[in-house]
């Protein structure tokens, strides 16, 4: 067999070696070796382009003069600049380079050569570039078998470059699948979790209902509500939407909770509740995230029902087919200062009446075509539902408005109904 054919047998052998490797920790030393047989050199190193700092990055070298203690002092990395020394001018080039005096050349570094006793006669780099977008740079030195590197050297070297392109694409289009996938699972385990947020539904006496319903526009969201027991039998009910959506606003979420959860223990009147919910919610929020609440004290055998509201849009009042917006007490959003009054607004819940929360996710909830589900759409729905409970009606109408359409927020309705 000739040199030349001998040569291209390599070369295929390196496409199905590099084709079957994923891993960058595999694949660089395969890179190298592989690089090395090609060749005929003694010696190969890689460098990859770090995009964002804009230097070429050492990754791995090999030689096969020096022993494993020399290696080592290679393998401590280092940067090279753009454009210096004949790898950082190959890569600014984007172009071959065939030094036959390495030690004559400018723009060759002796600094490797002195501190390991190597002596460098000949380098052969090229750079590494898939689609026009440069990866790196691999070098060989020394050829074993001639003085310097041929043509016909450089020709084969620059087609391993291109297969050594593809090889690293791959690698990193794996990894970043892989950490895709693992960020998807931890968010589904994210989700799992924020679904424990959620409360049951009570059970109540006589068709009565207190009922819930939050679809995150991500895997976890920021909308918030929960139903908490008192003593005298009575019910705290909140609905909460912390500014913006995905894992963040879900981390402000739970905190939010725990810090309403621990309030309740105290049985304050709402308004009083908000102050203090406020008070802690600053503490995590400063001001540079805030979220909207209603929160209301409702007493399932009377009906009566004393809420207050924080820069949340008002409760709404379903009944014979007419709905009505109450009253909306004052409050700012809770955690955009560290201190607020809220005020705090009553009414009775009658027989066969519905009151409703819900988040902007319901009325600024988007179709395919960008158009706005909208308030008039949310009020005519309740009007047209057929009676109470229409909670569940609701969710229905704006899920069928997105149709295919992911939600663009948060989406949360809240219904207490008296039967």
């Amino acid at each position: 067999m000739s040199r030349q054919a001998s040569r291209l047998k390599k070369l295929i052998q390196a496409n199905e070696v590099l084709a079957s490797i994923d891993s960058l920790v595999d694949l660089l030393p395969q890179l190298l070796r592989l690089a090395q047989d090609v060749t005929g050199a003694e010696a190969s190193s890689i460098m990859l382009y770090d995009e964002e700092k804009n230097v070429l990055r050492f990754a791995l070298a090999m030689n096969d003069v020096l022993g494993e203690e020399k290696m080592r002092e290679l393998k401590t990395g280092f940067e090279l600049p753009m454009g210096q020394g004949i790898a950082g001018w190959v890569a600014t080039n984007k172009t071959s380079l065939n030094v036959t005096d390495a030690q004559n050349d400018p723009r060759f570094s002796k600094a490797a050569d002195k501190k390991t006793g190597f002596t460098t006669k000949c380098i052969l780099c090229i750079p590494i570039i898939h689609k026009e977008k440069l990866l790196g740079v691999v070098q060989v030195l020394n050829s074993t078998a001639k003085t310097c590197f041929e043509p016909e050297d450089q020709e084969l070297l620059e087609s391993f470059g291109h297969l050594a392109g593809v090889a690293l694409v791959r690698s990193e289009l794996l990894i970043q699948r892989l950490n895709q996938q693992k960020f998807e699972t931890q968010l589904e385990a994210a989700s799992r979790i924020q679904r424990q947020f959620n409360p049951r539904q009570p059970e109540l006496e006589g068709g009565d209902r207190i009922w819930g319903s939050s679809v995150p526009a991500q895997f976890v969201g920021g909308d918030l509500y929960d139903f908490i027991p008192i003593s005298d039998g009575s019910w705290y009910i909140y609905v909460a939407d912390v500014a913006g959506k995905g894992l963040p606003a879900a981390l402000i979420m739970s905190a939010l909770w725990t810090r309403i959860r621990a309030e309740a223990l105290n049985k304050k009147d709402p308004g009083e509740m908000l102050e203090a919910v406020n008070i802690g919610a600053w503490e995590f929020m400063n001001g540079e995230v805030f979220a909207t609440m209603v929160l209301m004290r409702y007493d399932s055998k009377t009906g009566r029902c004393r809420y207050a509201v924080a820069g949340h849009s008002s409760p709404l009042l379903v009944s014979g087919g007419l709905v009505t917006e109450l009253e909306r007490p004052m409050g700012l959003p809770v955690g955009i200062m560290d201190e607020g009054e809220f005020g705090t607004a009553e009414f009775t819940l009658d027989h066969g009446q519905s009151l409703l929360v819900v988040t902007d996710g319901v009325d600024e909830a988007r179709a395919g075509n960008g158009d706005f589900f909208g308030e008039e759409r949310l009020l005519q729905t309740l009007r047209t539902a057929g009676g109470p409970p229409v909670g569940e009606a609701l969710i229905m109408a704006v899920a069928d408005w997105r149709g295919d359409t992911p939600p663009n927020d948060d989406t949360t309705v809240v219904e207490i109904f008296r039967a």
